[in-house]
């Protein structure tokens, strides 16, 4: 009689958590393949050429991990900004080259993150301008959590 007690708790207990996961979108984001800046800067800028692996994730929802460096002047709701891979890359000059520049759109604001972060959203290998140069990538990124 113990046991199948022990084996109802444990069947409750995963399928709670199982439908907290799901619920809540998984590890914050939701499903997402995580992609590097080691592979992004791979792309041959110049001619605008991703390699093979790289042009897998075009078009695919991913997650990257980087510092945010705002667009904007409102620092309490950010919409754009470009995702770079350290806190030394921001707007120094030189500004870091294209492929290791990410340009974010947010569906809704954020608030300005001063250490590092993991993005969520749509990937696309597409020339983006912005103030501090060019970057190779956009992100139409729904979600920002805490890099941990």
């Amino acid at each position: 009689m113990l046991k199948w007690i022990l084996i109802g708790i444990f069947s409750f207990t995963v399928a709670v958590g199982a439908g907290l996961y799901f619920f809540k979108g998984g590890s914050g984001g939701g499903a997402a393949t995580e992609i590097d800046w080691r592979l992004m800067s791979e792309l041959d800028y110049l001619n605008n050429k991703p390699t093979e692996k790289l042009q897998k994730a075009h078009n695919t929802r991913v997650k990257i991990p980087g510092f945010m460096v705002p667009l904007e002047d409102n620092q309490r709701k950010v919409t754009e900004f470009l995702l770079v891979p350290s806190p030394q890359a921001c707007i120094h000059v030189p500004a870091p080259p294209p492929n290791q520049m990410v340009y974010v759109r947010m569906k809704n604001g954020v608030p300005a993150a001063n250490g590092p972060i993991w993005v969520y959203g749509d990937f696309k290998i597409s020339t983006q301008k912005s103030q501090y140069g060019e970057a190779s990538f956009e992100l139409s990124a729904d979600f920002v959590e805490d890099y941990r």
